[in-house]
């Protein structure tokens, strides 16, 4: 279940550009700064009380906190090259593999045979260049089983 934080993103946006803090929000509206926090991060629920005096402490009328539109730039901004998917380090498969006794060698040799046939199947598996020599690296049998 996805939470509506309109109104909570609505009265940080409103408080932001009036230039007040939290805490000079909580006193001119007599509620608590923790409140008013709870209600900005959608972890508080409002009342119609509680808007009303916010309403009030900021100059506003109410309706204003319910509009849908959210113009305010967003408090975090998100680093997309975080979430960037790396290419595998092939050299740090490569030493934990020759780091492992043989038994569990063959346990992901046949997991990763699985998934090769699984994904052939899908239509998805393509083979990378260099994969024949990955081939001779794992000292992994050509022949059919």
């Amino acid at each position: 279940m996805v939470k509506d934080t309109t109104v909570g993103d609505n009265i940080r946006r409103l408080r932001l550009e009036s230039g007040l803090t939290q805490e000079e929000l909580a006193l001119r509206s007599g509620l608590s700064q923790g409140y008013i926090n709870q209600l900005e991060s959608g972890k508080r629920r409002f009342t119609q009380k509680s808007l009303e005096v916010i309403a009030n402490a900021m100059s506003i009328p109410m309706a204003e906190l319910f509009t849908g539109e959210n113009t305010a730039a967003p408090i975090v901004k998100k680093n997309p090259k975080r979430y960037e998917r790396k290419p595998p380090n092939k050299k740090e498969f490569l030493s934990l593999l020759n780091e492992l006794p043989d038994e569990i060698i063959e346990h992901y040799l046949i997991l990763l045979k699985l998934e090769k046939e699984i994904r052939e199947k899908k239509g998805r598996f393509k083979r990378r260049k260099g994969s024949e020599e990955r081939g001779q690296i794992f000292n992994i049998d050509k022949k059919k089983e």
